[in-house]
């Protein structure tokens, strides 16, 4: 525990279900319905992905541009290809993050030797001035991945300060586990903003204790530090906070401008 406020949750919503890549169901947790890209500034969109073998085509080659993607696998495996030349194999607990840069094109496909697939895909955007930089890849095998124990928590630290992956954007991106029946609370900078994506259990967050259950996105404020409570399930979420940019995105369709 720590000393200073707790942060408040804006509000609480169930991901929504839609269709990307070749017709794969997804779960859809950002952007916000209310289309408050504001709220969640930098981030820009969050989908949770769940494939069986033997489902048909995943995600064929497509093009993106002006932003960073991180593909963080939970389960499964995948197969990577892109125009900069990069072919990898991702694995359980592994990442990929692509920077998109001034365009590039890249698909994926499920490994079916490796059973069923989860995978959180989120994107974060960049400031416009930084939009033109050349497109990158980098892949992180699942045990490269940080992990810490704090208190009654496991954390998976993917990205930003400490994490396997550095952003554009002063930030932090985490895989939580917290154990049944506990009470953490999480250091996040004052100024940042973001999200906690429920992907397993359940459990009550912020300084009004909102209960937030599976497939469901809490949108955090921007002042104080995270506490969580869990009851006899204990909760997985993926935690995501950064410093705002304060531009609105230019979408255009696979681009962000």
């Amino acid at each position: 525990m720590t000393d200073r406020a707790q942060r408040e949750v804006r509000a609480t919503y169930p991901a929504t279900r839609t269709l990307e890549g070749a017709g794969v169901p997804i779960r859809r947790a950002l952007p916000p319905p209310n289309g408050r890209y504001d709220l969640v500034d930098p981030f820009l969109l969050l989908d949770d992905v769940e494939l069986i073998p033997g489902a048909g085509p995943s995600f064929p080659p497509h093009p993106h541009r002006g932003f960073e993607i991180l593909t963080y696998l939970v389960t499964g495996g995948m197969s990577h290809e892109d125009s900069e030349g990069n072919k990898a194999g991702v694995g359980a607990g592994g990442l990929q993050h692509i920077v998109a840069g001034k365009g590039m094109w890249h698909g994926e496909e499920i490994d079916v030797a490796a059973g069923p697939m989860r995978g959180i895909q989120m994107w974060i955007n960049v400031p416009r001035a930084e939009k033109g930089v050349d497109p990158r890849y980098q892949l992180v095998d699942g045990p490269d991945v940080p992990v810490t124990r704090d208190g009654a928590a496991t954390v998976r630290r993917l990205a930003g300060d400490g994490g396997a992956v550095r952003f554009a954007r002063p930030s932090m991106y985490r895989d939580v586990t917290v154990d049944a029946d506990a009470e953490v609370t999480i250091e996040i900078p004052d100024g940042w903003q973001g999200f906690a994506y429920v992907i397993d259990g359940g459990g009550q967050f912020g300084s009004d204790g909102d209960v937030v259950g599976p497939w469901t996105n809490a949108i955090l404020g921007t002042t104080g530090d995270l506490r969580v409570v869990t009851g006899p399930g204990g909760v997985r979420f993926m935690l995501g906070a950064a410093m705002p940019i304060g531009e609105a995105p230019r979408w255009r369709g696979p681009y962000v401008d």
